[in-house]
């Protein structure tokens, strides 16, 4: 600029500072580009600096970018339409806090017309929009606010904090840019799906300045900013619930008993572990996306749907024992127990069973060797007590008053076997030449 105008400049703004500070708001001035010509000691006082710390500088070395974003473009619009427009903006006060402020914005030209500017002027605007934006910036989950294009407008504190990114680097940027690149084709299929009302919750990551993955739950709606229609996300960091799910995930399939989990309502296999598939003869491919019924499972059906409506009802169950059937075809016996599991807002059953079969074998094989034992008592007590036998012939007398043979007696209550033979006093009473002793000859 010529030296004639730049002294045109100075004169003029030493002709309108004793106007600026008459008046009872807010006052300044400000170009195209976003820089101040002069400013008032009321709007000195409200940002907390003085009047030389920002007459003739850049508004981006007061204001926060996204702040400064939106009032450059209103006033490009009031000089653009070369009317007095009126707009809702946010500023920071001298604690930092943002405030809503109703600005008039009437466009002036200087001396010939060569240098334009903007007159400013502020009031604060009773709403409650002050107290929701006070909110945003004190919580610690990260709040994006989108244009319809899918740019950031505005982040939060939290949003610095957990991505590494300043304000100034967040405003423009792509808010699908913020997830890692392997997951954005994904993630905006997913937004797409949460605006139709078909899905809540995206469950992908953002990704951190550094490149390192941050996971969050993101939820979006649509809203109003600084007067403008736009789209708001909030991102819940999920880390500790993924280091919850990496131990547990740790446990099921490290776990030596037979760990499943199945999903409500439709009961579908959707994780079983090593041991289960162990146990039970059948590979993850053959298991994953099919119900009980569907591998003929379990041995009683009514019995499983007993104790899944135990579990539907109360939430756990303990120690249900049920008989399964593994691939082979053989049955084995387990002692179920399972609780009813939450995440990201789906609901499973997670089962365990404790395999009892070769403790119900022995049980089994016990109980047999009882029985014979007992049966063998019941013979051996039928031959105690006082039996009845012929002195003469030695026959017996069985209960019915029958006389029969004492081998064929015996035999019957013993399951004994009898071999014949004759002892050595009936050899010499019935055979007395045999039991004679032989001469020498």
């Amino acid at each position: 600029m010529s030296n004639g105008k730049t002294d045109l400049l100075q004169d003029y703004w030493q002709q309108q500072a004793p106007l600026l500070d008459s008046v009872p708001v807010q006052m300044w001035f400000l170009s195209a580009d976003g820089t101040y010509g002069r400013a008032n000691q009321r709007h000195a006082d409200f940002l907390g600096v003085s009047r030389s710390d920002l007459e003739f500088r850049p508004l981006r070395d007061r204001w926060p970018a996204d702040v400064a974003s939106v009032c450059e473009q209103s006033t490009r619009a009031a000089l653009a339409a070369g009317a007095t427009i009126v707009t809702q903006e946010w500023m920071p006060d001298a604690q930092g806090v943002r405030r809503l402020m109703e600005i008039t914005k009437t466009p002036t030209t200087i001396g010939n017309g060569d240098a334009s500017y903007v007159v400013c002027a502020a009031v604060e605007v009773a709403s409650t929009d002050d107290n929701f934006r006070a909110l945003v910036e004190s919580i610690s989950d990260i709040v994006l606010i989108g244009d319809f294009d899918g740019r950031v407008m505005y982040s939060n504190p939290a949003t610095t904090e957990a991505l590494g990114y300043s304000a100034d680097e967040l405003l423009g940027m792509r808010i699908l840019d913020l997830h890692p690149e392997f997951v954005r084709e994904e993630a905006a299929k997913i937004l797409g799906e949460m605006f139709a009302g078909a899905r809540v919750a995206c469950p992908l990551p953002l990704s951190h300045k550094s490149g390192a993955l941050v996971p969050v739950e993101t939820r979006v709606w649509m809203g109003r900013w600084n007067g403008v229609d736009c789209i708001v996300g909030l991102c819940r960091e999920i880390s500790h619930e993924q280091e919850a799910l990496q131990k547990f995930d740790r446990l099921f399939r490290m776990n030596p008993a037979p760990m499943a989990v199945s999903n409500i309502p439709e009961q579908v296999f959707i994780e079983v572990n090593e041991a289960w598939m162990r146990t039970l003869g059948y590979t993850e491919a053959e298991v994953i996306g099919k119900r009980a019924p569907d591998l003929n499972l379990f041995v009683d059906h009514d019995e499983q749907l007993r104790v899944a409506n135990i579990l539907r009802e109360t939430g756990s169950v303990r120690d249900e024992e049920l008989r399964v059937r593994a691939k082979s075809g053989r049955i084995l016996v387990g002692l179920f127990s399972g609780e009813i599991i939450e995440n990201q807002g789906k609901t499973y059953f997670l089962t365990v069973m404790n395999d009892i079969t070769a403790r119900k074998l022995a049980e089994a094989e016990r109980h047999e060797t009882i029985r014979e034992l007992r049966a063998a008592l019941g013979e051996i007590r039928d031959l105690q007590g006082i039996l009845p036998i012929c002195a003469s012939c030695k026959k017996v007398r069985d209960d019915t008053g029958y006389w029969e043979q004492v081998e064929s007696y015996v035999a019957r209550h013993t399951g004994a076997q009898f071999s014949h033979g004759v002892c050595p006093d009936c050899i010499k009473a019935l055979y007395p030449d045999f039991s004679r002793p032989r001469s020498s000859d």
